[in-house]
């Protein structure tokens, strides 16, 4: 559960020394909402990060899903402290090396493959950053590639994704509208092709019908026009349902992708009611990309919440002891109170349990099992 804690120390450190050396900042330090992998990922938030006893502190302004006290926090981050723990420069050179945005020419693109995508230790760079994916799709993109390279891109990563042990949270709930963002114009672009793609494909099927059958059409205007008109229909149906196939598919693959990430999410215990926040801001990302067209249908949404669901509910049991006292009540009430995305659509069946029922009773269990630990523990000392 906490080998994402030291990988953290890593990146803090090479932030460090990157500002040292004015290597880019930017691509290092686009701060992200409050968790401790914040220095390969990107946002704008403001950030105040420490590190102290080899662990990583990072506290910074509230997110907004749901409501949560703002509070920040700073602990002196000098190089005097640095120096029992301090990495080997090798290490510190390996951060950087991944954190390395691609080069997209065809020496850039066999160089990323040989040393970087087929590094031993990418698989643990890869919880933190998947920022090489998305620089796939932007330049698929630019260079004017098609759904197939885009089913490529999810695919190669996907392909990593399953050697991981485990994804941060945080990373993942910043990567989501990155993703979206990225995937859509394949979709859009997709759709968009489906008419000029039926004009060039009826044009050839119309000039050989005609250049075939013209004496006929003289001949029995009405019945050459019936004819026609049923191979047109036949043609239109046939592409149709195929651009239709293939768009879904591709969505069926970005499901696939995003539900293995989920089932494999950490939070760090340290972060409290964070981890809390980060859940439901994961579900609210998921809806913006069900609106935006990139999921299928709601049923992916039902799909990916309830693996966000079930992840937050083992890591509480895992952390229970290390959770604040008053985590428990602030996530019942959040459930009892709110309109959350996380727990809004209705299951399947009538008499199945809701995301909302069974959040509620596992985090009362929870509770009454900490409030038991804490009882015990007074008449221990006392």
């Amino acid at each position: 559960m906490h080998k994402y804690i030291k990988l953290s120390f890593y990146l803090m450190l090479v932030l460090i020394v990157a500002q040292r050396e004015a290597v880019t900042a930017q691509a290092l330090v686009k701060v992200a909402p409050a968790s401790s992998s914040d220095l390969i990922r990107g946002s704008s938030n403001k950030e105040l990060s420490s590190v102290k006893n080899n662990q990583v502190f990072i506290a910074k302004e509230s997110v907004k899903t749901p409501d949560k006290p703002k509070s920040t926090s700073s602990i002196n981050l000098s190089g005097s402290e640095l120096t029992s723990d301090a990495l080997s420069r090798q290490e510190v050179d390996l951060i950087s090396f991944f954190c390395k945005p691609i080069t997209f020419t065809p020496d850039g693109i066999s160089y990323y493959f040989k040393y970087v995508y087929n590094h031993p230790e990418y698989i643990n760079y890869l919880p933190y950053s998947l920022s090489h994916m998305i620089q796939f799709l932007e330049y698929g993109q630019k260079s004017g590639q098609t759904e197939v390279f885009a089913a490529s891109v999810i695919k190669m990563f996907m392909q990593k994704i399953k050697a991981v042990s485990y994804v941060e949270a945080e990373a993942f709930a910043e990567f989501l509208p990155k993703l979206t963002q990225a995937m859509k114009p394949y979709l859009e672009k997709k759709e968009a092709s489906f008419l000029h793609e039926m004009q060039i494909v009826l044009k050839e099927k119309l000039t050989t019908i005609f250049s075939k059958y013209f004496s006929y059409f003289q001949k029995n205007p009405d019945g050459f026009m019936d004819s026609l008109a049923e191979q047109i229909a036949k043609q239109t149906n046939q592409s149709a349902t195929q651009q239709h196939i293939e768009v879904e598919h591709l969505k069926k693959d970005v499901l696939r992708f995003l539900e293995l990430c989920a089932n494999k999410l950490v939070w760090s215990s340290k972060d409290d009611l964070q981890v809390w926040y980060t859940c439901n801001r994961l579900a609210h990302e998921c809806q913006i990309c069900l609106d935006q067209k990139v999921l299928c249908n709601q049923d992916a949404l039902d799909d990916m919440c309830w693996s966000f669901i079930h992840r937050f509910c083992y890591f509480v049991e895992l952390s229970s002891g290390s959770l604040d006292k008053d985590f428990y009540s602030h996530v019942l009430h959040d459930l009892q109170t709110k309109p959350l995305i996380l727990v809004a659509l209705e299951e399947q069946e009538d008499l199945m349990t809701s995301k909302k029922s069974h959040l509620i009773m596992r985090m009362q269990a929870c509770k009454d099992l900490c409030c038991s630990m804490n009882f015990d523990t007074m008449k221990m000392n006392s």
